[in-house]
């Protein structure tokens, strides 16, 4: 199986019905580039979440509009944006600014005799500031729906890692 026909099993049963040839068709038989993929995850996401989709994959006839390929396409090639200086510069602002507040907070409430729970924001200063910088520059142009998803199950692991490796 392809690594298209697996990203493909990421889409809602109503989306594969309709776009499912299509994008097979799309992403071809060789291998996806890791951007690619990526994007492809993000557009899954957001195929699950977004009514407007929901909705159109309703409405779908093919008798009436022929497959539906122009949606496909701007679902997976109109997303070819370029990060600018400017969101490069937000995104580190984003970084450093997270990255003093949880380390911070964490000194401070160690000092304060929260050992264990500044241990946990101290070690996730960096991981918490890259993820929440993320929204600039490597998720930029993605769906807002499918970057909360992206974002927050990351938080949400990295606080259940650090709770459990506090109780370890």
């Amino acid at each position: 199986m392809t690594t298209a026909r697996r990203l493909l099993r990421l889409y809602p049963p109503a989306w594969r019905a309709r776009y499912g040839e299509e994008f097979l068709a799309m992403a071809g038989e060789g291998g996806l580039s890791a951007r690619n993929a990526f994007d492809i995850v993000m557009v899954a996401i957001d195929a699950w979440l977004s009514s407007d989709v929901r909705n159109a994959t309703r409405a779908f006839r093919p008798a009436m509009n022929g497959g539906g390929m122009p949606m496909l396409k701007t679902m997976l090639c109109g997303r070819r944006t370029t990060v600018t200086t400017r969101d490069g510069l937000i995104g580190a602002g984003v970084m450093l600014a997270v990255n003093f507040i949880f380390a911070g907070l964490g000194v401070w409430l160690h000092r304060s005799g929260w050992l264990v729970t500044g241990e946990m924001l101290k070690g996730l200063a960096f991981p918490a500031s890259f993820t929440l910088s993320m929204p600039w520059w490597a998720m930029k142009g993605s769906p807002w729906k499918a970057q909360c998803v992206i974002v927050g199950g990351t938080l949400l692991v990295l606080i259940v890692l650090s709770w459990v490796a506090a109780r370890i």
